[in-house]
């Protein structure tokens, strides 16, 4: 697998997640630092759900034009057939998919993230190992926490820095 470590502009675009239980909800405690555009579909839905206002839930069964103008869709069911079906409509309807916890048959997967202010890092081990990549953004974590690293400073700072060496 070869994944390509990118930023996406989520701000016009609702996240779409298919599946209404416990890995739904790992993706929309992960999701909601970034975003409250969030819609979940699925028959079943946790409490844990329901209780966040900003997710707009809809109960019913699952069908191909649900996909139709999302960017970013989550198959987090705990069927293998749907959530292979919902990959293969994905492709149909221009979305990339992520299939919870199967890599191996993802179009993108979520790295472990740690943010601060306007700086964001994202650790992946393009699906291979989780645990590592949690552990490497715990660590940043706590280098960042105790000013291991290097301070915020404005935009401008770093710009002329940047000029200077490239002069």
């Amino acid at each position: 697998m070869n994944f390509l470590p990118i930023s996406i502009n989520i701000e016009d675009e609702t996240i779409l997640i298919i599946g209404g239980g416990h890995l739904a909800v790992h993706k929309v405690e992960s999701l909601e630092r970034f975003t409250h555009k969030i819609k979940v579909i699925a028959t079943n839905v946790v409490p844990e759900l329901l209780d966040r206002s900003f997710v707009e839930v809809e109960q019913k069964q699952y069908e191909p034009s649900d996909l139709e103008g999302h960017l970013l869709v989550y198959a987090a069911t705990n069927n293998k057939d749907l959530n292979e079906e919902i990959r293969r409509d994905g492709k149909r309807f221009r979305c990339i998919v992520n299939v919870v916890d199967k890599p191996q048959h993802c179009d993108f997967v979520s790295p472990a993230i740690f943010r601060q202010g306007n700086m964001t890092v994202a650790v992946s081990s393009n699906g291979e190992n989780v645990y590592a990549a949690i552990k490497w953004r715990n660590q940043i974590r706590e280098m960042a926490n105790a000013g291991t690293l290097f301070q915020l400073e404005t935009k401008e700072v770093y710009r002329q820095e940047f000029l200077n060496k490239t002069e």
